[in-house]
């Protein structure tokens, strides 16, 4: 729980690696993705899909609708907007522009 919540409250550090997990809890890497095995999840893949959504979230947000997609990128972790733009595509079936586009709201003019 403890490694979790630290991983929650640093998803948007592009430095949060497995070896920093590990060294912040002192516990050995091996140890930590023993943790995870056990807990059933892949580590990477679990902080990958929460950025994801913590970007897709942003994307729709009309408080974020002045930022761009790369720097909503850059603020959940991702450091290439390309890889970011793979990842989300993969994840969610459609491009970051698209999802923005299509969430975006109409005017009733």
């Amino acid at each position: 729980m403890r490694v979790l919540a630290y991983i929650r409250a640093h998803l948007a550090d592009p430095d949060l690696t497995p070896a920093r997990i590990a060294a912040v809890h002192n516990i050995s890497l091996r140890s930590l993705y023993r943790l995870c095995e056990e807990g059933g999840l892949s580590l990477e893949q679990w902080i990958i899909r929460r950025r994801l959504d913590g970007a897709r979230r942003d994307l729709t947000a009309p408080e974020h609708a002045h930022r761009t997609i790369d720097a909503i990128a850059r603020a959940w972790g991702f450091t290439s907007p390309a890889h970011f733009t793979r990842r989300f595509r993969h994840a969610y079936g459609t491009a970051p522009r698209a999802w923005r586009a299509t969430a975006a709201p109409t005017t009733g003019d």
